[in-house]
């Protein structure tokens, strides 16, 4: 079998199963507080990281051109720096493997060329299995397992203590998972691809699957009840329509199309959820703060958050497993000073303003939802979406260039 062909091939499948999350979980002493097994404190390996590692076996020669470049070694010496101040240090090193994966990732893709119709066809599959399933749960009200239990979904019902739910016109709803760990990480995801494919000119040539895949994309979002994911769909799509430069300039169409997202997203922004999410994010983020104070050059680790935060006392049940709900101040906790700036640096060095402008709706779409979740940064599907989508927007600026 060709070695391209095969290369190529193994990207598509991850990319097809990005949204699994099917895996081995191994929980060692680090992996609970105050007794309790944390699933976020977990080393596991996944089905996608398998493929992933053979993604990045099959392009050693591509890798080494990343281990020569200076600015990378740098990050590696900050990396370094930061599992030696780190709480844990195993815990630590598992999420800086976590990190060089998706790194490396990123490396492939934004040199890889790949068949857009092909990648979009993954990507709709993959969309229109977790429409299908979420519905079923959203219908059920449960869980389906069986053959789904491979894809990642895990057992729940409306019981199911601290399941996502919420209630419109008094009926109790569970909020649907699909494969994910949270409907919230569900509709991030989403809202990130439903933006990157509608802004990325590749994909125009194949009309008919491009809006087959937008239309799962906010079939996923609206059906996870986030509110934050809705209103960002609501406000980017509005933008999309008013700077559009396609010559399609009919104002009517614009205020059309708006006034169906507008009148779909207030029948779920109705729905009432957790009367005090707003309140515990508000303690969590007091609470980073502190913990910021603390350590505030090298951070207490990469994916040790919880272990600092687990001297706080807490009135929520279960609540005191969750990270902060802010990627930027999870990443400053976790990272400290040198390591987010450097980032920062690095980010603004690598793409700069003419970029951030040509993708500002895919990169708004993180930024935005990140001040309000962490899963960008916690949760396998989410990581792995974030080089998959900047690979294949850089290797776009590559032949820009």
């Amino acid at each position: 079998m060709n070695k391209i062909f095969l290369n190529r091939l193994l990207i598509l499948s991850f990319i097809l199963l990005l949204p699994t999350q099917f895996g081995k979980h191994f929980f060692l002493p680090f992996s609970y507080l105050s007794g309790v097994r944390i699933d976020y404190l977990a080393l596991t390996l996944y089905v996608t990281d398998v493929l992933a590692l053979l993604i990045l076996i099959f392009n050693w020669k591509t890798l080494i051109v990343l281990l020569k470049n200076r600015y990378f070694l740098i990050f590696l010496g900050l990396i370094m720096v930061n599992i030696i101040f780190s709480l844990s240090k195993p815990l630590a090193l598992y999420k800086t493997v976590k990190l060089l994966e998706a790194v490396g990732i990123f490396w492939v893709i934004s040199k890889e060329k790949l068949s857009y119709k092909l990648l979009l066809v993954a990507l709709l599959i993959g969309a229109l299995g977790e429409v299908t399933l979420s519905m079923s749960q959203l219908i059920g009200r449960h869980s389906l397992q069986g053959i789904f239990y491979f894809f990642g979904e895990r057992y729940f019902t409306l019981g199911t203590p601290d399941i996502a739910k919420t209630s419109l016109n008094g009926v109790e709803i569970l909020r649907p998972y699909g494969t994910f760990s949270h409907p919230n990480s569900q509709a991030g995801f989403y809202l990130l691809m439903y933006f990157f494919v509608l802004n990325f000119s590749k994909f125009n040539r194949h009309y008919w699957l491009k809006k087959a895949l937008l239309t799962a994309c906010a079939l996923l979002i609206f059906f996870s009840f986030s509110k934050i994911a809705i209103i960002v769909f609501l406000l980017l799509n509005l933008v999309y329509y008013i700077y559009k430069k396609d010559g399609s300039r009919c104002v009517l169409c614009i205020l059309s199309r708006f006034a169906i997202f507008l009148a779909l997203a207030l029948i779920f922004l109705t729905a009432k959820g957790d009367p005090l999410s707003l309140e515990k994010r508000i303690t969590l983020t007091k609470n980073a703060l502190v913990i910021f104070q603390q350590h505030p050059l090298f951070g207490v680790g990469l994916g040790n958050y919880l272990l600092g935060q687990n001297s706080f006392p807490s009135r929520y049940p279960y609540f005191f497993l969750q990270p902060v709900h802010n990627i930027f101040l999870l990443l400053l906790v976790e990272g400290g000073v040198m390591l987010m700036g450097y980032l920062i640096y690095l980010s603004w060095k690598k793409w700069g303003i003419k970029f951030i402008k040509k993708h500002l709706l895919v990169i708004l779409a993180v930024v935005i939802t990140g001040l309000f979740d962490h899963y960008w940064l916690t949760l396998q599907q989410n990581l792995l979406l974030l080089p998959v989508v900047f690979g294949l927007l850089q290797q776009d600026a590559r032949v820009v260039k």
